[in-house]
């Protein structure tokens, strides 16, 4: 399993994702570690580090494979995303949110990278 990785989600081509920086916790799970400044994700306003990702398109990918997760989430630019995510302390209890995104030009975006512990 992989320590971590970065990803700002974005098709080979030309760069475009969402905006946010996901790591792969010790469960497995893909979580928030950062949400870039001025991109999609940052401008729908409620989304958090610490938020698991947990649905693409309301497919679920909880401890799915992150390269398998990028490709889910992976678009042209100005094409709509869903994303579904879960926070705080009642994790397991609660309902995921959903947020829909519009993927565009980001700085870095689509590149994976293995992370150091």
């Amino acid at each position: 399993m992989m320590d971590g990785f970065r990803s700002l989600f974005a098709s080979p081509e030309k760069p475009c994702g969402v905006g946010l920086v996901l790591r792969e916790g010790t469960d497995g799970s893909l979580f928030v570690a950062e949400v870039i400044p001025d991109g999609p994700a940052e401008l729908a306003g409620c989304i958090a580090a610490g938020d698991v990702l947990y649905e693409v398109n309301g497919a679920n990918v909880y401890r799915v494979d992150p390269r398998r997760v990028a490709a889910a989430v992976l678009g042209p630019e100005g094409t709509r995303v869903r994303l579904a995510f879960k926070r705080g302390a009642r994790y397991a209890d609660d309902r995921p949110f959903a947020v829909d995104l519009t993927r565009r030009f980001v700085l870095g975006a689509g590149k994976l990278e293995m992370l150091s512990s």
